[in-house]
């Protein structure tokens, strides 16, 4: 089946929604759904369109990515903040397009928070807390802070309002691609859960990975933040490596890889977007 048409279509379905997603009304029903959208249609009405990424309609359908508007890659010194890392550099992406300036937002503080919550242990935990407390600068609670100091009960916070599931384990391969690449043509990072044999952590110093085929042992968030279609593939960054993990961060993962590995996809709502 010839996807290019079907795809071409789908740049126009994208960007139709630009006008009538950044709107007061719409807020107000964003507001009102359930805590994580997977109705396919809510995704579409809702996902946001980032202005000013990219370039002509064209070029979005070729290659799409956002690496140059995040900030630089860090390490976590804790093992299982992982998710933690992620979310933040995923919040602050959208919080440095629309306030103009670079900002890094606290990990710990959400990693801190979780911990303090009897019911914490899922994902929706994590993104729960994004939206009632959200997270802080981290020139106010610093990469690696054992306890939260006074200083976060005074300072600006930044949250979501909601988020969207775009796909999950019961999801079709080829879908996975599909919504990825949509969510990435409208200038959206996208959170995706990952089970992968473990080298895919240890790719230090390589630009590319490819399964190898092992056991399925490394359970892991990436962010992706491009695709190239003469690649056939998929920029990321773990948020939580290092600098010294793939090629200063970032690592490209074929689709046919990452459509296997990536079980959950997730794009962000961040509160005062619409």
């Amino acid at each position: 089946m010839n996807f290019r048409p079907v795809f071409l279509f789908l740049v126009f379905f994208c960007f139709s929604y630009s006008t009538d997603a950044q709107n007061p009304g719409i807020a107000k029903g964003l507001a009102a759904q359930q805590f994580g959208i997977s109705d396919q249609l809510m995704i579409d009405q809702f996902m946001p369109v980032v202005p000013g990424v990219g370039t002509t309609a064209l070029d979005i359908l070729r290659e799409q990515n956002i690496k140059s508007y995040l900030m630089p890659t860090r390490r976590s010194e804790q093992s299982n903040a992982e998710w933690s890392y992620a979310l933040a550099t995923c919040l602050e992406y959208y919080i440095n397009l629309n306030k103009n300036y670079k900002l890094n937002l606290s990990p710990d503080y959400i990693q801190l928070n979780l911990a303090t919550r009897q019911s914490a242990g899922t994902l929706d935990d994590a993104f729960r807390l994004l939206a009632e407390d959200g997270t802080v600068n981290a020139a106010i609670l610093p990469y690696g802070a054992s306890a939260l100091t006074s200083a976060v009960y005074a300072t600006p916070r930044y949250r979501i309002v909601n988020y969207l599931h775009i796909f999950r384990d019961v999801t079709k391969e080829r879908q996975r691609v599909f919504e990825l690449r949509k969510a990435l043509m409208r200038g959206n990072p996208v959170l995706v859960e990952v089970q992968a044999d473990a080298s895919l952590r240890e790719a230090r110093g390589q630009s590319t990975w490819t399964s190898g085929g092992g056991p399925e042992t490394l359970t892991a968030p990436l962010l992706v933040v491009g695709f190239d279609e003469t690649r056939e593939a998929f920029e990321v960054t773990s948020g939580s490596w290092g600098g010294d993990w793939g090629r200063g961060g970032y690592l490209w993962i074929s689709y046919a890889d990452l459509g296997k590995i990536a079980i959950n996809g997730y794009v962000l709502i961040p509160d005062g977007y619409f």
